[in-house]
């Protein structure tokens, strides 16, 4: 394993002079301009030398991206997620039914969330002819508590389905939609996740609705109304997946994939390189980790 520093963007980013910035990506001014519209964390840069990464990360912030330095261990120790079978809202905590035990989150802790819906998930419910959409969840609630929730309704879908689909894997596990919940204790950081098409919804008592998405839907806002110190980091809703590329070229028309883009043989090599265990990192699970890196 290598000890390596990483610059992690952490959009959104300021005016950015992409003339500027360009070079020290290896990039055209154009390329760049996309790379600082991805609303993801990604990695940008990675070397041995932490002073001079450092300082390659200060030059990109006077240009006026905005970026985080990383330790490459930091990547690696980042919590690995403990899917939880089902919940309970209490009166004090929050109580994640896991694999044969519960752990119980007081709503007075510090908590990071990470929501993802990707996007190839999302299939209007229209099509499907179902209903129980999250608006029909929020009439159960008093006026004021919709009022706190009503800008939830334009993420992740209202009235969508979330279905398995590739995880940016080509072909790999399917990936749902999901709400990584990130807690410091005693023993080190934990995470908890409520994945849509894991979870039991039945803690919403009777607050749960048909329609799985918003069910999750439903669970994030009620998590937000309890856990006033938790951060709900929305930059990866609606998040379009990453195909790795099959044995061959790349179809024609398809974009070239430049740095440490996910699904590009260097990020494979350089993750590899920090720990074989991050060696098959998939897409969400690289950028669940990254944007509670870069927000903790």
């Amino acid at each position: 394993m290598t000890a390596y520093t990483l610059v992690v963007s952490n959009p959104p980013h300021g005016e950015v002079d992409v003339v500027q910035a360009a070079p020290s990506l290896g990039l055209a001014p154009a390329e760049l301009r996309m790379k600082a519209n991805y609303p993801v964390p990604e990695i940008w840069l990675a070397g041995e030398d932490a002073s001079e990464i450092e300082a390659a990360a200060g030059e990109l912030e006077a240009t006026g991206l905005t970026v985080a330095v990383v330790a490459g261990d930091r990547l690696r120790d980042a919590p690995q997620r403990t899917a939880a079978k089902g919940f309970s809202f209490g009166d004090g905590a929050l109580v994640a039914h896991l694999d044969g035990s519960d752990l119980e989150l007081p709503y007075d802790v510090p908590l990071i969330g990470v929501y993802c819906t990707p996007k190839q998930a999302v299939v209007e419910e229209s099509r499907r002819g179902g209903g129980g959409g999250l608006a029909d969840g929020l009439g159960r609630r008093s006026s004021s508590v919709f009022m706190t929730r009503d800008s939830l309704v334009g993420f992740g879908g209202l009235g969508g389905r979330a279905s398995s689909v590739g995880g940016g894997e080509g072909g790999g596990q399917p990936e749902s939609s999901f709400l990584d919940v990130y807690v410091s204790g005693e023993g080190g950081p934990q995470r908890v996740g409520i994945v849509q098409d894991v979870v039991d919804f039945g803690g919403l008592g009777d607050l749960q609705l048909t329609n799985p998405t918003a069910n999750l839907e439903m669970f994030v806002a009620e998590f937000e109304e309890r856990f006033a110190q938790a951060s709900v980091d929305r930059r990866l809703l609606d998040m379009q997946p990453r195909q790795r590329p099959m044995v061959g070229k790349p179809k024609p028309g398809t974009p070239e994939r430049k740095g440490f883009s996910y699904a590009t043989e260097a990020l494979a090599k350089l993750l590899e390189s920090i720990s074989p265990d991050l060696k098959d990192l998939s897409q969400f699970e690289l950028c669940s980790r990254l944007v509670y890196l870069t927000t903790h």
